[in-house]
């Protein structure tokens, strides 16, 4: 069996040593292409993923939020359900929200969203809205009559659903903002944009005004306690702990809010995966054909490999090996590529995506499971010509008939 696997390594080397070095150079060259663009897409959707995650946790959930109890509708005694959960060491901060759905009206413009009424102070240490302010201020503790719009709400500042938006609110305008049948007027002191549309299509006041038109107020009540925790905290200890300090209240981590953004996952891994069975495709026929050519240039060679006493599936084997030497120096080359090449430059220079700033995450296990795939590819490729020609008499093969 060694020395049948010895005569056919030493067949291959030598056809592509001794072969046209024009073709042996297209051939790796496509087949580092094909095993980048397997790669590539796998690393931008894992990119993008990654930047949604940030996104939501950084912008709407934090890593852990805890919510009332089954069957009620507020939390009680919020503040010193905070001063329990900021007890924990990996606790950055905590903020009590109260969180109902309004009706927005500017001019003759109106739009339903997402009101949250927050401690400006508390939210800070929890979400980044503070920091995507892009008019105007953010909300400080002592405001009221004030709210913050997202620019999905406001429009303008280039929001996606422009015609679906209150078509312009600029900072110091005053919208009308309707609540469990309350109406009131608030100025405009603020518009931000996280470039996630969801948390875009939000407004913030301060917890004072909300409670005023729920009819809540000075009862220290919350409808969501959102939690941010140390970078590299595991969400399903935090949960455990907090469940350990007494804590009956529902807690939830951010990836049970992930519903639309597992539903895109889905969308851009299914795209994923036909584009590598079109990648694929095209490796196998690259083979096929540069093997097909390769043994009909060399027939008399095979013929007389045979007369010597070479067996079929040695020669067959020889061609197949031949086919992996191809497909695993475009692995390497395009491993290569984008682990020293591709992937730092997008560290170092972020690709600007609608989400944001995005870089490749090239994943060694993903990678690995490509070059199988394109090996494969080769395999088959080359033992279909192979296998088929090396059947073929050895008068055939050797006269050329």
């Amino acid at each position: 069996m060694l020395e049948k696997s010895k005569v056919s390594f030493f067949l291959a080397s030598r056809s592509i040593t001794r072969g046209n070095k024009g073709i042996t150079i297209f051939t790796v060259f496509v087949l580092t292409l094909i095993f980048v663009q397997l790669v590539l897409f796998s690393s931008m959707l894992a990119g993008v993923t990654l930047k949604f995650n940030e996104l939501m946790v950084d912008y709407q959930t934090g890593n852990v939020v805890v919510e009332p109890k089954a069957e009620e509708r507020y939390i009680e005694d919020a503040s010193a359900l905070q001063k329990k959960i900021e007890s924990l060491p990996q606790v950055v901060g905590s903020t009590a929200r109260l969180k109902t759905a309004g009706n927005f009206r500017y001019r003759e413009k109106e739009l339903g969203g997402t009101v949250y009424g927050i401690d400006p102070g508390d939210e800070s240490f929890v979400t980044a809205i503070e920091d995507s302010i892009i008019s105007g201020e953010f909300l400080s503790r002592p405001d009221r009559g004030e709210i913050i719009l997202g620019r999905e709400v406001s429009g303008g500042f280039g929001a996606l659903m422009e015609s679906r938006s209150l078509g312009g609110v600029e900072v110091g305008d005053t919208v009308e903002l309707t609540v469990s049948g309350k109406t009131r007027e608030f100025r405009v002191k603020g518009i931000y944009t996280t470039r996630y549309f969801m948390a875009d299509a939000s407004a913030y006041v301060s917890r004072d005004d909300l409670e005023e038109m729920l009819g809540i107020e000075n009862r220290d009540l919350a409808q969501e306690i959102a939690v941010k925790t140390t970078e590299g905290t595991d969400e399903y200890e935090t949960r455990m702990a907090l469940l350990s300090l007494g804590i009956r209240e529902n807690i939830r981590i951010w990836h049970e809010f992930a519903g639309i953004l597992r539903l895109i996952e889905n969308t851009l891994g299914l795209i994923r995966n036909i584009m590598n069975a079109i990648g694929l495709l095209i490796a196998f026929v690259i083979i096929f054909v540069v093997i097909y050519v390769n043994i009909v240039n060399k027939k008399r060679q095979i013929g007389v490999q045979k007369a010597i006493g070479i067996e079929q599936n040695v020669i067959i084997a020889s061609f197949v090996l031949q086919a992996m030497l191809y497909a695993g120096t475009g692995v390497i080359l395009g491993y290569c590529f984008m682990r020293f090449g591709l992937a730092p430059y997008t560290v170092a220079h972020p690709v600007d995506i609608p989400l944001g700033s995005m870089s490749l995450k090239l994943d060694d296990a993903e990678a690995i499971n490509r070059a199988v795939l394109l090996f494969l590819a080769s395999i088959i490729g080359s033992v279909i010509p192979a296998y088929k020609l090396a059947q073929r008499d050895l008068l055939d093969l050797i006269w050329g008939k």
